[in-house]
């Protein structure tokens, strides 16, 4: 892991569950670990646990709405002025909305797609670009699915 030490990462879903335990891990390796998420308090709070643990790596903390476009490209603009750009994505992001596919709302299904599916799309494609860009030949993107579009639904009508 030597190799990515003082080298950028992006997790997105930062803030709790597998998302912060994969960008404090990262810190732990010494990477430069830019923490995308809604609530920037809790990527703030990590961020301090993690100096404070002493680990070699940073976590910088960065408010972003993955269901709007516009906030993702701001992001990786941010991340390419200040980084450079990434070398590791993780699309860990993800939500459900417990709406029945029977009588549900579009709003939550559409809201499901623009974070597990477009979302995880456009910063696959924004990371590739920087890769691209600088020739990095061996960045990596990683996409954690563990939150899938309805595609089935139970007994109940409800997306499983």
């Amino acid at each position: 892991m030597e190799r990515w030490r003082g080298r950028v990462a992006l997790v997105t879903g930062a803030s709790v569950g597998i998302g912060a335990a994969v960008a404090v891990e990262l810190v732990w390796l010494g990477m430069k670990v830019v923490g995308c998420a809604r609530d920037v308090g809790k990527l703030q709070k990590l961020s301090a646990e993690c100096q404070s643990a002493g680990h070699p790596g940073v976590l910088v903390p960065f408010k972003c709405d993955l269901s709007k476009e516009e906030e993702i490209l701001s992001m990786f603009a941010a991340i390419k002025e200040q980084h450079k750009g990434v070398d590791v994505c993780i699309n860990n992001a993800g939500l459900a909305h417990p709406e029945a596919l029977l009588n549900g709302k579009a709003s939550g299904w559409k809201n499901m797609w623009d974070v597990n599916v477009l979302a995880l799309c456009i910063c696959a494609r924004e990371a590739y670009q920087s890769m691209k860009e600088r020739n990095v030949d061996d960045g990596h993107i990683i996409n954690i699915n563990r939150c899938s579009f309805i595609l089935l639904m139970d007994s109940d009508g409800y997306a499983c």
